[in-house]
């Protein structure tokens, strides 16, 4: 019985190790993303507005950069995390509060750190790129 008893505890340990309290790891593929715009310039009218948004190169399917406030934005990778062969796209139904996968058809929710709805294809979120505004510039990286 002495001998068994480290299998066991292994056994056990595993058990705990694997069920308990363990994120979903989300392989989403990135790319490098380290760019500048003036989001006010004529040149990116997308994103002049509030609820504005501008899909730019960067990453690895692209980057979704949306005007969250007057001096806020977020910026998400287009990978979808259930498909990553399909980028993200608004959805011209919910603004830019929503993002969708045209293939798998999940919706992602901009307010909410690009956490799918209930029902889509992935637990998993869009990954999100750090920004910066200031002085009329916005920082993406």
């Amino acid at each position: 019985m002495k001998k068994a008893l480290p299998y066991l505890l292994l056994v056990l340990s595993s058990i705990a190790l694997t069920s308990c309290g363990r994120e979903q790891r989300c392989n989403v593929p990135i790319g490098m993303t380290n760019f500048t715009i003036e989001p006010n310039s004529a040149y990116y009218s997308g994103l002049n507005n509030v609820g504005g948004y501008m899909y730019l190169t960067g990453g690895h399917r692209g980057v979704v950069v949306i005007r969250t406030a007057y001096d806020q934005f977020v910026a998400y990778e287009r990978t979808c995390p259930a498909d990553s062969t399909s980028a993200v796209e608004v959805t011209s139904d919910w603004g830019s509060s929503i993002l969708e996968c045209p293939k798998c058809h999940t919706l992602f929710v901009v307010n909410a750190d690009g956490y799918p709805m209930d029902g889509g294809a992935t637990a998993c979120p869009l990954y999100q790129y750090s920004t910066a505004y200031s002085g009329g510039i916005l920082s993406v990286y």
